[in-house]
């Protein structure tokens, strides 16, 4: 026979086990339980636009993302472990690729729709947290660039990377050259501070940080980022016209 007090420490060593597992998969439990009843809250879901595919598009991805073209799905360990490293490292606030562009279309959907107009603020935002995490694992990262696209602001009302091509450059955003789709990424950042008549200088070197920052990611060559660093913000006749239409923002 095995002695009592051998016994008593097996049980002991198992129960611990099984203390031990259990606790992380009630945290695991909890935060996907968490997010589940936020996603209940949203109502309609977004669909997912069609993808676009011009290099303008991708170009404004790298100003709002910084990264390369790709959406990581977050999971309850993924979101754990994102939140450890923040508490650990709080100097360090890097997110999931797409978390950024996420968080903007989730909000923005909720945004326009009239049930959530009197949602207390908090709520709201965990509403959205809760539909950013529901974009990042049933889009890609394709939709998501293109959503963004067509709700990105570039000041004055103007909405949408579409609209912003037009009346910028009199184009459409295929059509347009790797110094103008830099120029918009950059308006789009901070179409206050890039604003190409108020603040001519700062959108110029904004526009060269953003070409230098593809030149980073591998997306363009040294030539192209030269000849590109050498275009003119905007052609002259639409200075022009921008500058007597008062075309300064605050």
């Amino acid at each position: 026979m095995r002695p009592r007090s051998h016994t008593g420490y097996r049980r002991l060593w198992r129960w611990a086990l099984a203390v031990l597992l259990l606790v992380p998969l009630l945290l695991l439990g909890s935060v996907e339980a968490l997010y589940r009843y936020g996603l209940s809250r949203v109502g309609e879901l977004p669909r997912a636009p069609r993808p676009r595919t011009d290099f303008a598009t991708r170009v404004l991805w790298t100003s709002m993302e910084e990264g390369p073209l790709l959406l990581e799905p977050r999971w309850p360990w993924t979101l754990i472990a994102n939140f450890a490293h923040l508490y650990c490292h709080p100097r360090d606030r890097q997110q999931p690729a797409g978390s950024h562009l996420s968080s903007f279309v989730a909000l923005r959907w909720l945004a326009s729709r009239p049930e959530q107009e009197r949602t207390p603020m908090l709520n709201w935002h965990f509403h959205g947290l809760a539909l950013s995490i529901w974009i990042s694992r049933h889009w890609t990262a394709e939709e998501l660039m293109s959503a963004g696209a067509e709700g990105a602001r570039f000041g004055r009302n103007l909405i949408g990377l579409d609209a912003a091509a037009r009346r910028y450059f009199d184009k459409e955003p295929v059509q347009l050259a790797l110094h103008e789709a830099a120029f918009l990424a950059a308006l789009a950042q901070s179409p206050a501070r890039s604003n190409p008549v108020c603040r001519p200088e700062t959108a110029l070197r904004r526009r060269d940080f953003v070409l230098s920052h593809l030149r980073a990611l591998g997306w363009i060559s040294d030539a192209q980022l030269e000849d590109a660093r050498k275009q003119p913000l905007l052609p002259p006749e639409i200075m022009t016209k921008l500058r007597a239409g008062g075309g300064c923002w605050l």
